[in-house]
């Protein structure tokens, strides 16, 4: 966890990073967040604001007294930003979920841009329901998507304020929202998938999930059994299918992802034996509960690329494993997932593998 000092409009903040180490020059903030920061002091000082997408809480303790209610997808996000206001001594926030009902109290809503445009379609449809008509979208410069500007004129008017420290912030004017496609209903490999707009996948299979799917008759019988990251649910519910007498925990730190996982279970008529865990890997459970965990890791945190969150996924599965237990983890190959996993297992084997993939299986 690395720590900084941000001097900003709003004053002086020291803000955490969790999940950053010694390794990664990272903060809980960017140049997008303090343009922001002043942008709303200097022409909306008095204004309610929704804050959607908060990345790390920079801004959940920056605009802190603005802020009526706080929304991100994300449980790393939920997690910093009460790290951050408990740092700084700040008022707790009304923390909602991309998916809940938001209060029509707010002037304005203030929204970091997401990864994909799916999600931001879903992000304004909510500020219109809850009358919010003034959006500010701010990111970074070489994050922002193409044609971003014509794709928010079709909302409504827009104006771009020029570009700080490779930053810019577009105000969007709400005239007219058309409804988002999501949740969507797709069909891979025998499953039913509901995803909602911001899961991984949503659109097309992941072809590391295909990749595993292609050898999932490889793989043990298992009674107690995780799907870590588990996007919509496809392996879980794969393993489900195959193998009726197991019972399926799934993790996620996407709400939206928890959620779609749970709908696609219930579209697959499968019988009660799942639980669905809103969480930033394994943290709420006891050592040794899983025969089997199955695993398709992340590599990236918002626009951070790293193992690091692959990292924290593997000590968790040493925790939580049975003394016979085994994670199965897929990955691209240049991400060298083998010489990772034997820093937390004693054996590691590999049980498929083509030119862009490998599926491998770690115990102790």
């Amino acid at each position: 966890m690395q720590q900084d000092t941000l001097q900003c409009a709003a004053g002086q903040f020291t803000l955490l990073r969790p999940g950053a180490n010694d390794h990664q020059a990272l903060r809980a903030w960017d140049a997008s967040d303090e343009y922001l920061i002043n942008l709303v002091n200097q022409e909306y000082p008095s204004a309610s604001i929704a804050l959607i997408n908060d990345q790390f809480g920079a801004l959940g303790v920056t605009l802190n007294k603005q802020v009526s209610c706080w929304v991100s997808d994300s449980f790393c996000a939920s997690n910093a930003l009460k790290l951050n206001l408990q740092k700084n001594t700040s008022t707790p926030l009304q923390q909602l979920s991309p998916l809940s009902s938001w209060p029509t109290i707010c002037d304005i809503a203030v929204i970091k841009l997401p990864k994909n445009i799916s999600f931001l379609h879903h992000l304004i449809e909510k500020c219109r329901q809850a009358n919010i008509d003034t959006l500010l979208i701010a990111g970074m410069m070489k994050h922002l998507p193409k044609n971003i500007l014509s794709y928010l004129q079709k909302f409504g008017t827009v104006k771009r304020h020029p570009f700080v420290k490779k930053s810019t912030i577009y105000v969007l004017h709400l005239e007219h929202v058309t409804p988002s496609k999501y949740p969507k209903i797709n069909q891979f490999s025998d499953i039913e998938l509901i995803n909602h707009a911001n899961v991984f996948g949503r659109d097309k299979l992941d072809p590391g999930a295909n990749f595993f799917l292609q050898h999932i008759n490889k793989l043990p019988k298992a009674h107690s059994v995780a799907d870590l990251c588990c996007g919509s649910g496809i392996l879980g519910l794969k393993y489900a299918k195959t193998h009726k007498d197991a019972t399926l925990d799934f993790y996620d730190e996407s709400f939206m992802a928890i959620e779609s996982a749970r709908l696609s279970w219930q579209a697959n008529d499968l019988p009660e034996k799942a639980h669905f865990y809103w969480d930033d890997g394994i943290t709420s459970l006891a050592k040794g509960r899983y025969d089997l965990i199955l695993c398709n890791p992340p590599f990236h945190e918002q626009f951070t690329v790293g193992d690091h969150i692959a990292k924290r996924l593997f000590k968790d599965a040493q925790r939580c494993l049975s003394s016979e237990g085994r994670i199965i983890v897929v990955g691209n190959r240049h991400l060298g997932y083998h010489k990772t996993l034997t820093k937390y297992f004693k054996n590691v084997e590999q049980i498929a593998a083509d030119s862009k993939f490998v599926l491998l299986a770690a115990y102790a």
